[in-house]
């Protein structure tokens, strides 16, 4: 390792590169309303349109959403908010014409400023104004205004508690000339006559030394913050926690009691970077959530006897900065040191590899307090706009004091941290020096000797550690080395030098291949190939995603062609776009990639309500010329309203669209849990009509009128019971195995002495099964289900006993790449053609309709009653022979096959472990005493890494984490129950489930069974 520094005073022109400029006519602020799309901001996360505001001077530009439309109807955020008001859209300004006229480069989710968790109710018109255009030289100021209103209703109900303050919140927006950052003030006025303009505002009050923000919130005072949503094409970063904001959270502990504390947070995207800082003190993150990131920075104690808590005309004042980068954490560290007057010297330098001395243009430069594990800047080589030489330089600001700075690239080896003192005013110019990677080429093939898509899996043999999310690498379940997705069969991956052995995987109908151990090293790599033969036979089935996000969504950043890609990989052969409130279309992509031969595409929306449910459907139309594609606004609509939209959204291109619910039990994102469904109760209904289902309103949705039960609605088409990889949401637990779970949870792992005798430890896996054994105890009333949880198949049982037809689906919601791989879970439809080139998107959306759908984490499973298939509907009195099949790959566990009868367990199998594709058929006959209906579930316990990744960092769930918090409230705690311990990490595992066939015995219309007598509700 070769290192040069060399300190020396910062020149003028370095003062000129990083510090303030005299404003000129370019550096001007302004503001202004936006005329029309060429004049908004542009980019991959862009929702700013004509009648929105935008602040711009010479080097960055930001949008606030306009409180009203302009045909002048209220204005709702198409983003993850509801309201105006909020800052949307920020940029820097190039002189690239390609950058202007809406084609910018924005890639930031939604910033909204927030008091106590509540935000700005912007219904007035004029609650969202200019108040400076800048126009005089000074400052542009744009202004939102209004009184409080929860962010959601679930805040309402607190309120109705602990008493609810009254307050008026104004948020001004300031550009300097020549600055790029945006000033950030927000006054909370208390009193009826609120807003004081003749009152001079308080500062609210900073720490360094933490805040008790939940008594503050929600008790005694006031919290000043900011919902800083950045987004998924944002990879967040903070100081001690670098860009492992996951990790950072599993292994946190009820952050809203004890909150991350950090000197700022902000993070990169492509040629872009954003952060955030309190004028004063630390900010403190006690949200830090994929969906919800809550940052504050300002507190001030009350008078706990004063409804109010504070004297009316008191006004407070809390300021912070958002920053705009050029791509790195560095450029943001830039500004943060201005702004906060913190001495700081600068460091620059490039980095080269090892050998050649090549410069290594998008390496990354970490500096780390001395010692520390985890980095507190990041600069990056060749991002400055103004830089076009690839010559892997970098540069920044850095606080005076001691630091240590490393080199890293993705696939090679980290430099040594080399130790610096940053003096004030001085420079220090370093040669960092980057180790080789050696490349791994590859080639996968099918059977019949042609290149496929496929993923491939590069697992390190001595099992070293070769990514590290606190750089930036991300963070895969299973530890791999690395995985590509490849749409043509071939690739080329850059490794550090070692052992490796890589797997080739196209889903599961096909085999897997595993290569022979190969090694690269800095001089030399491997060649390999491998083939992937297609055993699992599906004729008249084709492979489908009904669920799917990309970066259209506010919390993905896959591109339209890397979607693609991923699914071509897994074998998927039909998925549907159902991005967040956003239409788009990826035909044109499949076509513009030539691989209309493996998949095939619907246009679908997914409708994100923050607190009724998701809703999804396909096929619909997109127009290209309407926001977000034509997805509607859901801002006060109910379920069925919003059911008819959808539906609408289809019928207006002449389709008929197949609707359905994603994830029911996701807590405050689930339908189910928001309405309170009962699954122990309702009436069956008769003659092939539904019957009703029971309702149980849950406490905290009280105060929330489009929760009432009259608002639900039962007017889809199916459900997804499967979602990505929630396995502990499929089904409810008996008590005894919830209770045992509990227990090891409280110990920490350790065996506890279970209920019914058992010293074997639980595991999800036990919470997706059922046995006979079980069943029998079920029936004998030796105990119930567990009433602590609902599990999604269980749900699912109950409404088919009232009567509804909905389809069951399985679907992965995918975000990303490896997280919850494409295909994870995936729906067999049976289909007239498996042919994706010939496929049609309202075919299978009526075959979804006709509940000829299995869903499935792996295995093939059909299910004939009398000959018929899933989704029919048998006539007969007499003896109905069920035909069982069930297929996997070779690679794939199959352990036990479960059949059931309007719900209830009536026989099981063991599956053989046995190296074949058929892994079992049978054939069991069934003589109904009444209507009845049917379905097979098959499970196995097998971990299926490689192939598919396990969860290691648990799903954070907002509400979960709320609930966690409330918890330690002393005014709240005894009224909010503790989120029940279900298993949050464990392997992903074979579980498929069929659809129905159902038997009338008389021909007048299925008369609904009803719950079964031993489904009762938990004591």
């Amino acid at each position: 390792m070769m290192t040069s520094m060399r300190p020396a005073l910062v020149g003028a022109a370095l003062v000129a590169t990083l510090g303030s400029c005299t404003p000129t006519t370019e550096d001007r602020a302004s503001a202004r309303v936006i005329s029309d799309l060429g004049d908004a901001i542009g980019g991959p996360k862009a929702l700013a349109g004509p009648g929105d505001f935008v602040l711009e001077n010479g080097r960055v530009r930001v949008a606030i959403l306009a409180a009203t439309n302009p045909d002048g109807s209220e204005r709702h955020s198409p983003g993850p908010h509801t309201r105006a008001g909020s800052l949307v859209d920020a940029d820097l300004v190039l002189p690239d014409p390609d950058h202007r006229r809406g084609r910018g480069t924005d890639q930031f989710a939604e910033l909204i400023p927030t008091g106590n968790m509540d935000i700005t109710y912007t219904a007035d018109p004029t609650s969202v104004r200019i108040l400076a255009d800048g126009s005089d030289g000074g400052p542009a100021i744009l202004r939102t205004e209004g009184p409080r209103e929860p962010f959601i209703t679930l805040l309402d109900a607190l309120w109705a508690i602990t008493g609810a303050p009254d307050f008026y919140m104004s948020t001004d927006y300031i550009l300097e000339p020549g600055k790029p950052w945006v000033r950030l003030e927000t006054t909370y006025h208390y009193g009826p006559d609120a807003p004081y303009t003749d009152v001079v505002p308080e500062p609210m009050g900073a720490s360094d030394h933490g805040m008790p923000l939940l008594e503050w919130a929600l008790e005694t005072g006031v919290v000043g913050g900011d919902f800083y949503l950045s987004g998924g094409s944002v990879d967040v970063f903070a100081p001690g926690i670098g860009f492992d904001e996951d990790g950072a959270v599993a292994r946190a502990d009820n952050t809203f009691d004890v909150p991350f504390q950090f000197p700022f947070v902000a993070g990169t995207a492509n040629g872009v970077s954003y952060g955030i800082a309190p004028a004063e003190g630390d900010a403190y993150v006690p949200l830090f959530t994929s969906s919800q990131t809550v940052v504050v920075g300002a507190g001030r104690a009350g008078d706990p006897t004063d409804r109010d808590r504070f004297p009316d005309g008191t006004a407070l004042r809390y300021d912070r900065y958002f920053f705009i980068g050029h791509g790195d954490i560095g450029s943001i560290v830039d500004q943060y040191v201005e702004v906060r007057g913190i001495p700081y010297g600068t460091l620059s330098g490039h980095v080269l590899e090892a050998h050649t001395g090549l410069p290594m243009s998008g390496a990354n430069v970490f500096v780390y307090e001395p010692g520390a594990e985890a980095p507190w800047s990041q600069l990056g080589t060749d991002v400055h706009p103004d830089d076009d030489i690839p010559d892997g330089s970098f540069e920044g600001r850095m606080p005076t004091g001691d630091w240590e700075v490393q080199a890293h690239l993705e696939g090679r080896p980290v430099s040594a941290r080399i130790p610096i003192t940053v003096v004030e005013g001085e420079a220090i110019d370093m040669s960092l020096v980057l180790g080789r990677a050696g490349a791994l080429r590859f080639e996968v093939r099918d059977e019949m000797d042609q290149r496929v898509p496929a993923k491939v899996t590069v697992m390190r043999l001595d099992q070293a550690s070769v990514r590290n999310p606190l750089l930036g690498d991300g963070f895969i379940g299973g530890s791999p080395a690395a995985v590509a997705f490849s749409m043509y069969g071939e690739g080329t991956m850059e490794l550090p030098p070692g052992r490796y052995q890589a797997i080739a995987s196209r889903g599961p109908e096909y085999e897997i291949d595993m290569s022979e151990p190969f090694e690269v090293d800095d001089r030399s790599g491997a060649d390999i190939e491998l083939v992937v033969r297609r055993s699992v036979q599906t004729d008249g089935w084709i492979s489908a995603d009904l669920h799917v996000h990309g970066v259209a969504s506010h919390d993905s950043s896959v591109t339209r062609a890397q979607r693609v890609g991923t699914m071509v990989a897994e074998g998927v052969e039909f998925f549907a776009s159902t991005d967040h409130d956003y239409i788009v279309d990826y035909a044109p992509v499949v076509e513009e990639l030539g691989l209309e031969q493996w998949v095939q595409t619907a246009v679908g929306v997914e409708t994100t309500t923050i607190e009724l449910g998701h809703f999804l459907g396909f096929p619909i139309g997109v127009d290209h010329l309407e926001e977000a594609g034509g997805a509607f606004d859901w801002t006060g609509a109910r379920p069925a309203e919003m059911l008819d939209a959808l539906r609408a959204r289809g019928q207006g291109v002449g389709h008929d669209p197949v609707t359905f619910v994603g994830h029911p039990r996701d807590g405050i994102l689930g339908y189910f849990d928001q309405y309170g469904f009962d699954p122990y109760s309702g009436t069956p209904g008769r003659g092939g009509a539904p019957g009703t289902p029971s309702v149980r309103r849950p406490l905290l949705s009280l105060t929330n009128p489009l929760l009432d039960p009259g608002s639900i609605s039962w007017t889809f088409d199916g459900l997804e019971m499967l979602n990505g990889k929630r396995f502990e949401l499929i089904r409810t637990p008996t008590a005894p195995e919830h209770e045992q779970f509990a227990c090891q949870e409280r110990r920490d792992g350790a065996l506890c002495e279970r209920p019914m005798g058992s010293d074997v430890n639980v595991d999800v896996y036990d919470f997706m099964t059922r046995t006979l054994a079980e069943q029998q105890d079920l029936i004998d009333g030796k105990y119930t289900l567990s009433g602590e949880m609902e599990g999604h198949i269980d749900d699912w049982f109950t409404l088919l006993n009232l009567g509804f037809k909905f389809t069951v689906l399985g679907n992965s919601d995918t975000h990303g790449f490896t997280g919850v791989e494409s295909g994870c879970p995936r729906n067999f439809v049976m289909a007239e053609t498996d042919d994706p080139a010939f496929l049609d998107d309202q075919a299978i959306a009526d075959a979804v309709k006709a509940h000829r759908v299995v869903a499935s984490y792996g295995p093939f499973v059909q299910l004939w009653g009398n000959g018929e298939p899933i989704g029919s509907e048998l006539v007969t009195t007499g003896e109905v022979e069920l035909a069982i099949d069930v297929q996997a790959p070779t690679w794939m566990g199959v352990d036990r096959v479960e059949l059931y009868e309007n719900g209830t367990l009536i026989q099981e199998w063991e599956v053989e472990d046995i190296a074949v594709v058929d892994r079992f058929q049978t054939t069991y006959t069934v003589t109904p005493t009444r209507d009845s209906w049917y379905v097979v579930a098959v499970a196995s316990d097998d971990d299926m890494r490689p192939v598919l990744t396990p969860v290691e960092l648990p799903y954070v769930e907002l509400q979960a984490v709320v609930t966690e918090a409330l918890g330690s409230v002393e005014s709240v705690g005894s009224l909010v129950s503790p989120a029940a311990p279900i298993p949050r990490t464990y392997p992903a595992m074979p579980y498929a489930i069929t659809n129905p066939i159902w038997v009338d015995r008389d021909g007048d219309g299925f008369d609904a069974p009803g719950n079964p007598a031993w489904l009762v509700r938990p004591r």
